[in-house]
């Protein structure tokens, strides 16, 4: 009868063991550190991108506003004019002289352009985390409220400027506005016919100053924040620029 013999294995003490557990304890603790540095060099770098777009972004913003501003301002300045207008007693002059402010800025306003492309990546890719000046992330958040609340403004002002010239085209015959009569700041328009109004029924004149001091009152509301929010957008690139050493190209 054969008798089989085990091989002899050599136990390891517990020293043996110890040094195993920290090789492998430092194998991974390592890997570990290896790669959250390599996630933070790439959100860094990611990070300095966004900044780099939202930079791009809010000059391209600072740019649509500063144009929103003057037209705001010149058709504001405009509709005052009208309403003044509207109170003096008729005559060929007065009516000569609103058929030019007409003729002069029929709409009052373009619709505005907000570029949020960055903000709404930021938003759908959660790289919000990324950005490291919190600071910074508040007043991007709060920067983006301001100008979508603008867009939500501009329908208002949008739908009383609809309300005045429902009843503006009671009163004007629209076929006599001319954009090529000359105008300068007297107020002093040259023009090559007699003007007529549709109607000189006082109730609808009234009517129609009501709604157009409605829509003057909330377009002036809209200028002024056009204005302030020029102002933050440019503080908020400013910081971005300063922050992440971007070139401050114009």
């Amino acid at each position: 009868m054969e008798v089989h013999h085990h091989p002899h294995v050599e136990k390891k003490n517990f020293k043996e063991y110890f040094l195993e557990f920290i090789m492998i304890f430092l194998a991974v603790t390592l890997g570990f550190i290896a790669e959250n540095i390599r996630e933070n060099l790439s959100n860094h770098s990611k990070e300095k991108e966004y900044m780099q777009s939202m930079a791009d972004d809010l000059k391209t913003d600072t740019a649509e506003i500063g144009n929103a501003v003057v037209r705001w301002q010149e058709a504001n300045a405009n509709t005052d004019s009208l309403l003044i207008l509207l109170k003096e007693k008729s005559n060929p002059s007065i009516i000569d002289n609103l058929y030019g402010l007409l003729s002069r800025d029929f709409f009052h306003f373009n619709l505005f352009k907000y570029n949020n492309k960055t903000i709404e990546e930021l938003k759908s890719s959660g790289d919000f985390r990324i950005i490291r000046n919190k600071a910074i992330t508040n007043k991007i958040m709060s920067y983006d409220l301001d100008m979508k609340y603008i867009l939500i403004q501009e329908q208002d002002v949008k739908e009383l400027m609809n309300a005045s010239k429902n009843i503006e085209s009671k009163i004007f015959d629209f076929s006599q506005l001319n954009d090529k009569w000359g105008y300068n700041k007297t107020l002093h328009f040259s023009y090559n016919v007699q003007h007529s109004l549709l109607t000189d029924d006082k109730q609808v004149i009234n009517e129609y100053f009501n709604k157009l001091w409605a829509f003057h009152a909330l377009a002036e509301v809209h200028e002024n924040l056009f204005i302030e929010d020029k102002k933050t957008a440019v503080n908020l690139l400013e910081q971005i620029q300063e922050n992440y050493k971007l070139k401050k190209q114009n």
